[in-house]
C-alpha cells in the first residue's frame, strides 16, 4: 500500500479519536485542561493503549479493560467515519479547498456523534465557527478564494438555512404547541448554509428530511417502536451536506438539467 495513503489514514484515525474526546467534553461540560480521558463509568484513566483508534475497541471486544462495561459504538464508528470523509476530501476535492472542508467536516462529525449520543448539538462547533467560512471566502490563494463560494453566498446561505428551520418550527408551534425541532438543529443548517450557500442548506434539507424520514419509519415497522419516538435530525443533516459538499456538482447539475 502507498506509504502517503498509509500515513493518511493514521492522521485521519487519530484525528476522529480526538473528535471523541472534543465531543464528549463538550456535552458533558468537562474541562479540557484536566485529565487525560477516563472511562465514563468507572472513572480509571486509560491507558494509552487502550487509546488505538479503531484496534482498541476491537482488542477489548467493545468493554472498558477495568470495569468490563461498555464502550460505545460511537467511538469506532466516528474514527472510522472520519477516515472515509477525510479520503473521500483528498481523492474528491481541490487542495485549495482541504483546509475549508477539514474545518467544515470536523464540526459535522462532532455534531453527529453528540446528537446521536444526547441530542444535544453544542454552539461551539455551530454558530461560534461562523467566521471560518467568512474568513475562507475572503483570504485567497493564487487569486482563488479558499471557499468556492462568495461572503455574499456565505452570508445569504447562513441566513437562509437558519431562518428556513426557524420559520418550520415557529408554524409547527402554532399547530400543537409544541416544537418541531431543536435550536441546535437551526445552529447547524446555519453553518451548513455559511459553508455551502444557499443551495446546499436547501439540498442538505430536502435530503436529510428524506433520509430521516426513511431511517424513522424502519424504525416503527421493524422495530416496532412506538411514533412518539425522538430521533435526532442533527446526523441526516450533517451526513447530507457532507454528501452535497463532496457531491455538489453532480447534484446540481442534476437538479437544473
Amino acid at each position: 500500500m502507498n506509504p502517503i495513503l498509509i500515513c493518511l489514514i493514521l492522521l485521519l484515525a487519530s484525528w476522529g479519536s480526538f473528535l471523541n474526546f472534543l465531543a464528549y467534553r463538550l456535552v458533558h461540560d468537562v474541562s479540557f485542561s484536566k485529565q487525560r480521558s477516563i472511562c465514563p463509568n468507572c472513572k480509571t484513566q486509560l491507558a494509552w493503549f487502550d487509546l488505538v483508534p479503531v484496534f482498541s475497541w476491537l482488542y477489548l471486544a467493545g468493554k472498558c479493560r477495568t470495569c468490563q462495561k461498555p464502550i460505545s459504538l460511537l467511538y469506532p464508528a466516528i474514527e472510522l467515519l472520519t477516515m472515509i470523509v477525510g479520503l473521500a476530501v483528498f481523492y474528491l476535492i481541490d487542495p485549495i479547498y482541504w483546509l475549508a472542508y477539514f474545518v467544515f467536516f470536523s464540526a459535522l462529525i462532532v455534531t453527529i456523534r453528540t446528537d446521536l449520543q444526547t441530542m444535544l448539538i453544542s454552539r461551539f462547533v455551530t454558530l461560534f465557527l461562523l467566521p471560518a467560512p467568512i474568513i475562507l471566502s475572503l483570504v485567497k490563494y493564487n487569486g482563488e478564494s479558499l471557499l468556492p463560494i462568495t461572503i455574499n453566498q456565505v452570508l445569504l446561505g447562513a441566513s437562509i438555512g437558519y431562518l428556513i428551520l426557524y420559520l418550520i418550527n415557529k408554524f409547527f408551534w402554532l399547530l400543537t404547541s409544541k416544537d418541531g425541532m431543536g435550536q441546535g438543529d437551526m445552529d447547524l443548517l446555519c453553518l451548513i448554509g455559511s459553508f455551502t450557500g444557499i443551495y446546499g442548506a436547501w439540498v442538505s434539507l430536502m435530503l436529510g428530511s428524506l433520509l430521516g424520514s426513511i431511517v424513522g419509519i424502519s424504525i416503527v415497522i421493524f422495530g416496532k417502536s412506538q411514533l412518539q419516538t425522538k430521533l435526532p435530525f442533527g446526523p441526516f443533516l450533517a451526513f447530507s451536506a457532507v454528501v452535497y459538499t463532496l457531491f455538489q456538482n453532480q447534484i446540481l447539475a442534476l437538479i437544473f438539467s
